[in-house]
């Protein structure tokens, strides 16, 4: 078992504190880091949610650290953030300060996906063979990534910048089972093969939850990408049934089917692998197979229009989708590997083949969506919009016995931290562990150390009309009084919506007061989200407006953010179909479904809404809710009581 040194080094004379000279110890750091270094001892999964202003991540990473170090050859600890900025914010921040103040050596390497690095071998075939880069701009790109690719610094796409078209990345990126590994005449110099190696050898391994259970979804079909563990922390872990869901789950469009035959074929080029390499029949099979892919998805399109359904989709239950699609594709898929078959080229027939494995691979997605029972895991199925036409969808039901089975139940030892993972009124977090398969784990609960009775001012709006039953005239009172607090305040605000259709009515109703009182709004949507958060940061009086990814995950500490504007408390949309059916099946197991999934979801996303306001214990501010339902429904004292007050005397 490793001896207690996580929360000496953390300590007020402790080597952090000797590099940093206003460095303050923290008790809930230090009580952090202690179960999480006695959960790594112990080899006992931990699930703790420590307030803002904890100072997680240095918990975690100095008691990984020191394990690390105490247990060399057993496999790295993985550490899996939410992320990929935030991977590398402890690349670049966390990890090298740690290096270099911790007495003891230790090494850490990030991981990102296979397909984020550049295929040397890919690379020169599509200089000679694709039709794709017959287009001048297409070509440009490419020529461009050659450049970069001869001298890169880890050959993964992120060092350009701006950013390659994704349909040329995706010509030269390293794939899965497109790889001649030491037979490659790149091999020494291969990127992937490089950060892999790094990969097998380091201690402590930070990766991303999509990265992770992409690597959880091929281990459960047998294969893997990351290297065997025995430790495993997942920071901002309440998205994990999310991630594990998208991860184990199926979507297919016309641009996917579309993405595999380009691959292979191009009409306006005589250089594509089929019209080089492949037989008429090949070709004959490629122009049926896009055919029946354009009238398959445009007839599914139709019906998505024609029902009237939400834009959460239509769910399909137990309906089979008849599709001639698979059939043709999976003949042409034959064509392609006896074309690789009869090739002589070593690594023309590899690209081949990989195209023929991706056309089944693409089969087999096609009948699992169309056909339900095709899975041994119960699947919900449904179609729903997407850019430019209709998607297919599958999604676990549950993923907590594949969880359980293949994660928590004699894996590796889990270590589950956030700011927010239950609902403030349940210290074991059963709500939160049940939905992920977690049976036995240690629970903690470490309050902020800030002083929230003294940073906020809580105003309960009185006398709203009730957003459900009087609708018009709970958004006009929105409106009204979200523009006299943000005109009150200088602007410095944030404003939660809970819908986009709300965001893009809200910003009608604001903007001209607004503007006439020299107040810019700006407004999710109408820019990226980096580009308004810089400008929030660098023009503090602005009035920031949005829903989806505002309500957590972002940080405008100081000025700029000194009043925060909840409109609506944040139910999630029970009309898709995947909410729809797990709604079901508790209300069959004989649960109450709002009290078991609804209510403690909104509870969660509450929670994260009202944390965006004080990021660091200078900060103050005031939090405006103008949801009536708080006072006036039974389950509103439970938004209030989640609140990290020790009082609700504040709320007026």
């Amino acid at each position: 078992m490793t001896t207690a040194r996580a929360a000496e080094l953390l300590g007020e004379a402790g080597a952090i504190a000797r590099r940093l000279p206003d460095y303050e110890a923290r008790p809930q750091q230090l009580e952090l880091a202690n179960a999480v270094e006695r959960a790594l001892g112990n080899r006992r999964h931990l699930v703790a949610e420590a307030g803002t202003g904890t100072g997680k991540s240095f918990a975690y990473l100095v008691p990984a650290a020191v394990h690390a170090d105490g247990h060399q050859g057993e496999g790295p600890i993985v550490v899996s953030t939410r992320t990929i900025a935030l991977q590398e914010q402890l690349e670049r921040k966390d990890l090298p300060f740690l290096h270099a103040v911790l007495p003891i050596e230790w090494s850490s390497v990030t991981a990102v996906g296979r397909n984020n690095y550049v295929c040397l071998r890919r690379r020169d075939l599509a200089l000679h063979e694709n039709g794709l880069f017959d287009e001048p701009d297409r070509r440009a790109q490419l020529e461009r990534i050659v450049t970069w690719s001869a001298n890169a610094s880890d050959g993964t796409r992120f060092e350009l910048d701006p950013p390659p078209p994704p349909d040329v990345w995706e010509e030269v990126q390293a794939e899965h089972g497109n790889c001649l590994h030491r037979a490659c005449r790149h091999y020494d110099r291969c990127y992937w093969q490089r950060a892999r190696r790094r990969m097998q050898t380091a201690q402590v391994l930070i990766v991303n939850h999509a990265l992770y259970f992409a690597d959880l979804a091929l281990r459960i079909a047998g294969a893997s990408y990351l290297p065997a563990h025995r430790v495993v922390i997942f920071d901002e872990a309440h998205h994990l049934e999310r991630v594990a869901t998208e991860s184990l789950g199926l979507r297919l469009g016309s641009r996917s089917v579309q993405w595999h035959l380009r691959r292979l074929h191009n009409r306006r080029s005589h250089r594509s692998l089929l019209a080089q390499h492949g037989t008429p029949a090949a070709r004959t099979l490629w122009e049926e197979a896009w055919q029946l892919a354009d009238m398959f998805f445009d007839g599914l399109y139709d019906r998505l229009r024609g029902s009237g359904a939400s834009k959460g989709g239509i769910a399909l239950h137990d309906e089979v989708i008849e599709e001639p699609l698979s059939h043709v594709l999976a003949r042409l898929a034959q064509e392609v590997a006896t074309a690789a078959i009869a090739s002589s080229e070593v690594e023309l027939r590899m690209e081949l083949q990989a195209r023929a494995n991706g056309l089944d691979a693409l089969c087999g997605v096609i009948r699992t969506l169309c056909r339900p029972g095709a899975t041994e895991t119960p699947l919900v199925r449904w179609l729903e919009p997407a850019r430019g036409g209709v998607q297919l969808c599958a999604a676990p039901l549950d993923v907590s016995q594949a969880l359980r089975q293949h994660l928590f139940e004699g894996g590796a030892t889990a270590v589950l931290l956030s700011a927010t993972i239950g609902t403030g009124d349940d210290p074991e977090f059963g709500w939160f562990r049940r939905k992920l398969g977690i049976d036995d784990a240690t629970a903690l609960r470490l309050d902020s150390p800030f002083d929230y009775d003294r940073a906020v001012e809580l105003v309960v709006e009185e006398a709203m009309p009730d957003p459900g039953r009087e609708e018009p005239a709970f958004r006009r009172e929105v409106a009204e009084r979200t523009a006299r607090h943000a005109i009150d305040n200088g602007g410095r605000a944030l404003v939660l919506c809970t819908s986009w259709e709300f965001v893009r009515e809200l910003a009608q109703r604001l903007r001209p007061e607004l503007e006439y009182h020299g107040i810019e709004l700006l407004v999710q949507g109408e820019a990226p989200l980096t580009r308004l958060l810089e400008k929030k940061r660098e023009q503090p009086s602005t009035v920031l407006l949005g829903t989806d990814s505002l309500w957590e995950g972002i940080d405008v500490p100081g000025e700029a953010l000194t009043l925060l504007v909840i409109t609506r408390l944040p139910f999630q949309n029970p009309s898709h179909p995947l909410t729809q059916a797990r709604l079901a099946a508790l209300r069959q197991a004989g649960r109450d479904p709002f009290a078991d999934h609804t209510l403690p979801e909104a509870i969660l996303r509450f929670r994260q809404g009202f944390g965006r306001l004080i990021r660091n214990e200078s900060d103050r501010g005031r939090v405006v809710i103008l949801d009536p339902r708080v006072r006036t429904k039974a389950y509103g004292r439970r938004f209030l009581q989640a609140l990290p007050f020790s009082h609700e005397s504040d709320a007026h």
